[in-house]
């Protein structure tokens, strides 16, 4: 078989480049996502074993309340812990014990890591030009058969993975997930109550 022509070999590399560059964005996107929650977060460690916050003073924060629109469980510290703790002034102000918000769904889970994903997908895309015009003049079976690989892994590696992971963040998820009840309250409730029964009956779950 003749060898691949130059504009066939551009194209490949072009593709790939632009595949590494889609995923790299995601991946910066992701990490900066991740610090955010760091900084919010502080030195706090979650328990996954109990569904719980642990403070740098060992103290435990117990889910209160769950947001349904945005996907989100909120914990919050026994105020009477919080008050006495010799900490708390740098720790925070409110008089009602620190609260920890957790995201439910892996990354990308919110609106701003919907559009970062969606960017990192149509640059992946763009990676596809220049291969579909190299398979529609190439001119011999080995610049078909190059074109076609690139195009299988770029499909494969990004495209796929990147547009699979979008669809199946909640922005569009149905909530078949909650209650049919609609007051805020009881999905709360219904909430809670679910993750204590996931999460063991030793969890001790405070109400605000």
């Amino acid at each position: 078989m003749d060898a691949p022509g130059i504009f066939t070999l551009l194209a490949a590399g072009y593709a790939i480049v632009l595949l590494a560059v889609g995923w790299g964005f995601d991946r910066m996107a992701e990490r900066t996502s991740q610090r955010s929650t760091t900084l919010q977060t502080g030195n706090f460690t979650y328990l996954e074993s109990h569904d719980a916050w642990k403070c740098p003073e060992d103290q435990l924060l117990w889910p209160t309340s769950y947001d349904p629109d945005n996907r989100v469980m909120r914990y919050r510290a026994q105020p009477s812990v919080c008050n006495a703790c010799p900490v708390k002034e740098t720790c925070t102000v409110t008089p009602h014990g620190r609260e920890v918000t957790r995201q439910l769904d892996p990354w990308p889970h919110s609106d701003s890591g919907r559009f970062h994903r969606g960017i990192a997908l149509a640059v992946v895309i763009m990676g596809l030009i220049l291969p579909l015009t190299s398979l529609i003049t190439g001119h011999n079976l080995t610049e078909v058969l190059v074109t076609i690989g690139v195009i299988v892994v770029v499909f494969g590696a990004g495209i796929i993975p990147l547009a699979r992971h979008l669809w199946n963040t909640p922005s569009n998820a149905p909530v078949t997930h909650l209650p049919e009840r609609t007051d805020r309250e009881a999905v709360v409730e219904a909430a809670i109550d679910r993750y204590s029964r996931t999460f063991g009956s030793d969890r001790r779950i405070s109400k605000e």
